[in-house]
């Protein structure tokens, strides 16, 4: 049984919890981009949250499937086309085998995650599936995926399931929905003190813009100068998933999950975790402004989204589709349409312009 890959977006990759381990030895961890919706898609379809998902930057791949699959697709505003029928993002849904399946752009968000139930068939490379593409390892041969490609399921039995009652609360998810400006909370970096007070209240008052040079491995933000107190070069050290480096004229640089494993720029900041998933999905063009967080302060939040994300998963395995939807959730906050069996592409354009403001006139 194997997943074809008919279309596969410009730069759509595997990635799972990344690998871990290896930094000393050169090694980027890579993995999600976004932690919370990639985890959450391997949920929905019963897979477990640590699985491979294939994650694609704006424009999702067009697959088949030689057998009936749940895929789920959750990050940004994203739906995903079975046939004909469409579905909005962020719930299970079931595939027939020999349905051409295509992921449909949305207007929020950047990075999208597929799971596919039952879990892709790829070796794994120091402990991780996670392709790294600067390296030319894990993932499918070590590359993005390509046209033609096929991929086989390791444990295809799970598509005798049904999950498509399965669906995420949007509060459980993250994602940039204010147009005007994002707040990222930051604890202060190993080398805030190379920086001016001037510098220090630039960084924190200024809003910045997430530039067009900006990927997998790192945000280049611009903005208003940050001053130092002399120079921004250090001896190169480690960088973690979130370092706010600041370049040598005077900008933002924000590490991500395919970052190098040492820098030489001084690090103002670190993004706390519980918001890097919020920052992944910033397209270029929008605004974030940096907040200030203590450690005690982001241990509590992490502590929180923890607990949250253990009680959801508790409702998704122990609920029944009746006893889901006695809980009160509903798939799309719609009474319109059918979450379950899809909409046709006429009325999912009805139902979309409703939702942003469209009226009966």
């Amino acid at each position: 049984m194997a997943m074809h890959v008919i279309s596969p977006g410009p730069r759509t990759t595997i990635q799972d919890k990344g690998r871990l381990g290896y930094q000393n030895s050169g090694f980027a961890p890579s993995g999600f981009m976004d932690r919370v919706a990639s985890r959450m898609a391997n949920v929905l379809v019963g897979n477990k949250d640590s699985e491979a998902v294939l994650e694609f930057c704006l424009i999702g791949p067009v697959l088949k499937f030689d057998e009936t699959v749940n895929l789920a697709v959750c990050g940004g505003d994203f739906s995903i086309d079975v046939g004909g029928r469409v579905y909005p993002a962020n719930k299970a849904v079931r595939v027939p085998a020999g349905i051409t399946v295509k992921i449909l752009t949305g207007k929020v968000g950047i990075y999208g995650s597929v799971a596919v139930g039952g879990g892709l068939d790829i070796p794994m490379v120091m402990g991780s599936r996670s392709t790294n593409l600067r390296c030319g390892i894990g993932g499918f041969h070590g590359r993005a995926l390509m046209a033609g490609d096929e991929i086989a399921l390791r444990h295809p039995e799970n598509g005798r399931r049904d999950f498509s009652w399965r669906w995420v609360p949007a509060h459980r998810l993250v994602s940039p929905d204010d147009p005007d400006i994002t707040k990222v909370r930051v604890i202060p970096g190993p080398q805030e003190d190379m920086f001016t007070d001037k510098g220090i209240q630039t960084f924190y008052k200024s809003s910045y813009v997430i530039t067009a040079q900006s990927d997998r491995m790192g945000y280049r933000l611009t903005g208003p100068k940050v001053e130092a107190v002399d120079g921004y070069d250090i001896l190169s050290d480690g960088i973690v998933n979130g370092s706010v480096q600041i370049s040598g004229a005077g900008e933002p640089i924000v590490m991500m999950a395919d970052r190098q494993t040492t820098g030489g720029y001084a690090k103002i900041a670190s993004v706390i975790n519980v918001d890097i998933p919020l920052f992944a999905q910033l397209r270029p063009g929008q605004k974030v402004q940096f907040e200030r967080c203590t450690v005690q302060e982001a241990q509590v939040l992490m502590r929180e989204a923890s607990w949250k994300w253990k009680e959801h998963c508790k409702i998704l395995e122990k609920s029944t589709p009746a006893g889901f939807k006695a809980l009160g959730l509903r798939a799309d906050g719609s009474s319109s349409g059918s979450s379950r069996s899809g909409w046709t592409k006429k009325a999912w354009k009805r139902r979309e312009w409703k939702r942003k403001g469209g009226n009966n006139r």
